[in-house]
């Protein structure tokens, strides 16, 4: 009798396990974008990971509101590979302000089986709360230069309105609220955003937050976007040869280094006997070919890292790391 119980218990845990559907692979299903001012367009990104074995196919989602436009970067997904379902909320389109708006998003996944799995989004909208522009977008910056934006933020029916504190979700902006004017119930903050320099190449989002003095805006959220990008990139970043087996050159790997200007390479460092590196020219131009070839004489591992110099003055070197794992013949 014991055995058999244990046995259902399996059985169940088994069932359980493989019910997970499509919902279980979201990070989040609902996101409140709070008090918004009425005009501004709303953007979030729902995002989600395949850890299935199979792959994944989505069709086209639907909505419950017009005031709402999805979009998906990829209806197909391998295993491993991640993408989003981005729901823009057109706060111009909802016809009351002051009251709660929610909308349903139906994304349907029509493959290896059908489920569809509905994300939330909400806000609040308000006419008497202007923001110009209505978001804090640094735009293209280059890697170590940093930046600064600004936005503001307007309330229209009270008096004695104070931005009370405001705070970033970003690791490398900070933020700052300054009073602008107040000039009978029309009050104005300039809201100051700083990127530092340190923030690392790629395409970032975060919120700044705001806590004011009056209850109906307690809170206010101000999307922050930039994209930082590196003074010279190298694509792709590492170079892998898989299996190699020894004695026996690889096939050659291409690396491109550019930059938004033209710039020169200098010299290479760490090729050796084992690791062959060839650079398509000397001149001064914004993207350059790198070649790299292997030709390991020893099973095992095989890492060589490649410093290729430049003369540009905000990045004047860039690393690629080199592996393979060798095998006999």
């Amino acid at each position: 009798m014991t055995r058999f119980v244990l046995g259902v218990v399996g059985v169940l845990l088994f069932n359980t396990l493989a019910m997970a559907g499509p919902g279980d692979l979201f990070s989040e299903k609902e996101k409140d974008f709070g008090v918004s001012p009425k005009g501004t367009v709303l953007v979030h990104y729902f995002r989600f990971t395949n850890t299935t074995k199979e792959t994944l196919t989505l069709g086209q989602p639907r909505v419950s509101c017009g005031c709402v436009t999805p979009a998906l970067t990829a209806n197909r997904l391998a295993p491993g590979e991640t993408a989003a379902v981005i729901a823009y909320m057109d706060t111009k389109r909802i016809p009351h302000a002051g009251i709660t708006k929610t909308v349903l998003v139906y994304v349907p996944f029509t493959a290896p089986t059908f489920e569809e799995v509905a994300l939330k989004v909400t806000t609040v909208t308000r006419d008497d709360l202007m923001m110009s522009p209505d978001t804090l977008a640094f735009g293209n910056v280059t890697k170590g230069k940093g930046a600064k934006v600004s936005t503001k933020v307007t309330f229209t029916s009270d008096p004695r309105w104070t931005v009370n504190k405001a705070t970033s979700t970003g690791g490398f902006v900070s933020v700052e609220a300054k009073l602008s004017s107040r000039n009978g119930s029309i009050v104005t903050y300039d809201i100051i955003a700083t990127l530092e320099k340190e923030c690392p190449a790629g395409n970032w989002t975060s919120d700044v937050n705001l806590e004011t003095s009056h209850t109906a805006v307690a809170k206010l959220r101000i999307p922050v976007t930039v994209n930082v990008s590196a003074p010279v990139a190298a694509t792709p970043e590492t170079i892998s040869f898989g299996s190699v087996t020894m004695g026996k050159t690889t096939p050659e790997q291409k690396v491109t280094i550019q930059s938004a200007t033209p710039f020169k390479i200098l010299e290479v460092k760490g090729a050796d006997a084992q690791l062959t590196v060839r650079v398509d020219t000397e001149t001064a131009k914004a993207v350059h070919t790198v070649v790299i070839a292997a030709s390991p004489t020893k099973t095992g591992g095989f890492k060589r890292t490649v410093e290729i110099v430049t003369d540009n003055k905000d990045q004047p070197s860039i690393i690629v790391p080199v592996t393979a794992k060798v095998v006999g013949k």
